[in-house]
């Protein structure tokens, strides 16, 4: 097995909240209000109670073949060389993921914080940061979060309670002004951010050690991090209004600059960054590290630190040519990211869930008849 560390189902849980929030926390928002306006968060809501059943789907799967990542099952119930395609185009979206979230990384730094700096020095910086994590193995990456995960709690709870004197109710309302039409579609763009992204963490979860926990703090953590997102999504309505919300790019970054407390403590935006930044972080790291055993696997490789350094500059390169600016990272979000991330993260499990049903029955009929 090319890892032999193991995390504790506790440690799952954070890493499957911060999955969820990470890259989401600061676009979710406007995408989602111009699209729906200010039902958002009745769209985000169908949205969450959808992602439970996408949990249902891959902690079946999981179930297959406990000790298997998402990679081995497929070439496990398609054959090697079927498996190893469809285990490719598995790889192949966790790439363009990766890029994206680098490039959001670039984008957000160059423009709000470090203004003027060239967009390939952040994304360098925070590549060899996250080598560093990945090569320091799956153990090490969960205990530190686990270290920074109750930051990013005390951090989100002093956001809202800060920015409760900052509502205004007339902003939610009216509620249904255009009918159900608009949430729907809502709540169907907004699917591939994060929720079907889920599928992923199949390729860490072989390393749980309690298996029902595992799947009990899978549906916790999606919960928990949609209970995020969605606060993110009515306190951005409540306190900027629709079209605010809308015409930003990083409304929630907006709303750490709106907070005043007695005129003293002003403009924390500093708070959704830390957020932010550590929560795209780990995701970053996570998927980075599950891309180079991944495909490590695929190439049957024994050890998938020799893939390190020649996929951040496959990574680095392809954040720089898929996206040459914004305008064409929101507008491929916008309409491109849902059918592609449904089409490999959610039929493909669907396939691979069916084809493995069958294949158990078949083998265990032949067990039966053989006694």
């Amino acid at each position: 097995m090319l890892e032999k560390g193991k995390i504790s189902s506790g440690e799952f849980l954070i890493l499957v909240i911060i999955f969820t929030i990470g890259g989401s926390i600061l676009n979710v928002p406007a995408l989602l209000v111009t699209l729906v306006k200010q039902d958002a968060w009745i769209s985000y809501f169908i949205t969450t109670l959808i992602s439970l059943c996408l949990v249902f789907l891959y902690n079946k799967l999981a179930s297959i073949y406990p000790s298997k990542t998402y990679v081995e099952v497929n070439e496990k119930i398609l054959g090697k060389w079927v498996g190893k395609i469809s285990a490719l185009l598995f790889l192949f979206y966790i790439l363009y993921l990766l890029s994206a979230l680098l490039y959001e990384i670039g984008s957000f730094s160059t423009t709000q914080i470090l203004v003027g700096t060239p967009i390939e020095m952040i994304m360098v910086l925070f590549l060899l940061t996250s080598i560093i994590g990945v090569r320091l193995g799956l153990e090490v990456i969960s205990r530190t979060a686990s270290i920074f995960f109750p930051w990013i709690v005390f951090m989100l709870i002093m956001l809202f309670l800060l920015l409760i004197p900052e509502i205004k109710l007339e902003h939610i309302q009216p509620v249904f002004e255009d009918g159900m039409k608009p949430i729907i579609k809502g709540s169907y763009h907004i699917l591939a951010l994060p929720y079907v992204q889920l599928v992923f963490l199949l390729m860490i979860m072989p390393f749980v050690k309690e298996k029902d926990e595992m799947k009990k703090n899978f549906y916790r953590g999606t919960l928990l991090g949609g209970m995020v997102l969605f606060l993110v999504i009515i306190f951005s309505i409540l306190v900027l209004g629709i079209d605010l919300t809308a015409l930003q790019n990083y409304p929630s970054y907006r709303l750490g600059k709106r907070l005043n407390v007695g005129h003293f403590l002003e403009r924390i935006e500093v708070i959704v960054a830390f957020i932010w930044i550590l929560s795209v972080y780990f995701k970053l790291t996570i998927c980075y590290y599950g891309l180079s055993l991944g495909l490590a696997q695929v190439l049957g490789l024994k050890n998938h630190k020799i893939l390190h350094f020649p996929l951040a500059f496959i990574i680095l390169a392809f954040s720089i040519i898929t996206h040459p600016n914004t305008v064409h990272s929101h507008t491929f979000t916008f309409k491109a990211w849902t059918p592609f991330s449904l089409s490999i993260c959610f039929l493909l499990p669907v396939l691979l869930l069916l084809i493995g049903i069958l294949k158990k029955k078949r083998s265990n009929s032949k067990a039966v008849k053989g006694c």
